[in-house]
């Protein structure tokens, strides 16, 4: 699989996250929700952001490589 298909992969999988997210805060509205939420998603929506701009500065690094073996 190439980096603009995984990056796909990851965009996808993390919007449907955070669509399922919104859909359980309508019912859970408690402190906890509030702490797992600042815990573990907001941790994880970090760490994906951080994750993309890598894979972008990967890939940008990849087409170097490639134009320049040509």
């Amino acid at each position: 699989m190439s980096l603009s298909g995984s990056k796909g992969l990851l965009t996808m999988a993390t919007r449907q996250l955070q669509s399922r997210w919104g859909e359980t805060r309508f019912s859970w509205r408690d402190r906890k929700a509030q702490e797992f939420d600042d815990l573990y998603l907001s941790e994880l929506m970090n760490s994906v952001n951080s994750a993309l701009r890598v894979i972008d500065e990967l890939d940008q690094l990849l087409e170097k490589v490639h134009a320049d073996c040509d």
